[in-house]
């Protein structure tokens, strides 16, 4: 049963559904900015202090961790609530299924580029996040993973306000205006359709190589009356011409796929970005000086939600690859949560 919008969202079939995905979000909120995370921090500070265990020693920080009462409690607590969450999402969408992927398939039209033939990559092939079936596993894998990730973000992505944030704080090129834009692995569009917004005159793309997450990112950005055109096609390998783009944007891909992938799709964007264009890449900030607590929570997302190539990223020279390829870097302001701002731009 369509029941609607609710920033920018389609409701769930039923309130029940609603609810329970609802008391995830609630739950998320209290255990990571209440006393279950708090209690953690605090208990795992003074361990690792007493046992002398520096940032750099994760194989320590994670024996001492994972002994404390308080983080076995929290560490359970996150994965059962990531399980309950997309749960509740695949529950709900399974009684409406026939609907929804029809309403993708009608959505379809020449703004939407599908590629029967594209090479799946293995690095693709995983349950990210805990979603069963990870991006390429469900017909309405884009539908499941909006629902879920809106728990994830505790109620303060609703009419996409953290992608809007991304976008808004991005570098332009300092001569030539913006023309074309790409969103790499666009997944379900939201960055996509904040720079149309940003850029409505300019022609702006997003690429991903899933099609479930595709279909659902043209269907929203239509349903959003913002037109952007979408292709499925991988980052090493784009199929667009050299220097096409003015403006390069992607969100949390890097620490998706393992490194030497990144060195391809870092040298493939410098190829289809134009002398003078600008790469701005939002992601898990690798080469910043952390705490051995927080390299712990890292370590926890890698091994225990579904993040296979998360420590590839941040145990690389990611600015030194960036570099090698020709990009200028300009640092950028931290963003949600962990995000840290590279703003990479290619000489004139």
């Amino acid at each position: 049963m369509d029941r609607g919008q609710l920033g920018g969202l389609s409701r769930l079939p039923s309130l029940d559904a609603e609810q329970r995905l609802g008391f995830a979000l609630s739950l998320r909120t209290m255990i990571t900015a209440g006393g279950v995370s708090s209690k953690s921090r605090a208990a795992g500070k003074e361990a690792l202090q007493e046992a002398g265990i520096q940032a750099d020693d994760v194989d320590g920080i994670c024996r001492v961790m994972d002994r404390i009462p308080d983080t076995q409690i929290r560490n359970r607590m996150l994965r059962s609530l990531q399980e309950m969450t997309w749960d509740s999402a695949f529950s709900a969408i399974d009684a409406d299924r026939e609907r929804m992927e029809q309403e993708l398939l009608d959505a379809s039209d020449a703004s939407l580029e599908l590629d029967s033939d594209l090479e799946m990559p293995d690095y693709l092939k995983h349950d990210f996040h805990l979603q069963p079936g990870g991006y390429v596993g469900d017909t309405l894998a884009g539908e499941i993973y909006h629902h879920g990730t809106t728990a994830f973000y505790m109620g303060m992505n609703s009419g996409d306000m953290v992608h809007n944030g991304l976008v808004a704080c991005g570098q332009e090129p300092s001569s030539g205006g913006v023309e074309r834009v790409l969103d790499l692995a666009t997944g379900i569009g939201q960055c996509a359709t904040a720079l149309k917004q940003r850029y409505p005159d300019a022609e702006v793309w997003g690429l991903d190589p899933s099609e479930p997450l595709l279909r659902y990112a043209h269907k929203r950005a239509r349903g959003m009356d913002q037109a952007v055109r979408f292709k499925q096609g991988r980052g090493e390998a784009t199929g667009f011409d050299g220097g096409f783009f003015d403006v390069i944007n992607s969100y949390i891909l890097f620490h998706e796929i393992p490194f030497s992938a990144t060195e391809k799709v870092v040298r493939e964007i410098y190829r289809i970005l134009r002398p003078g264009g600008v790469f701005n890449i939002y992601d898990f900030p690798v080469g910043d000086p952390m705490t051995p607590e927080s390299r712990y929570m890292f370590e926890l997302d890698h091994r225990d939600n579904g993040e296979p190539w998360s420590i590839d990223l941040m145990e690389s020279d990611f600015d030194g690859l960036l570099e090698s390829a020709g990009f200028e870097i300009t640092p950028g302001p931290r963003q949600f949560l962990v995000v840290k701002t590279w703003h990479c731009h290619k000489p004139e």
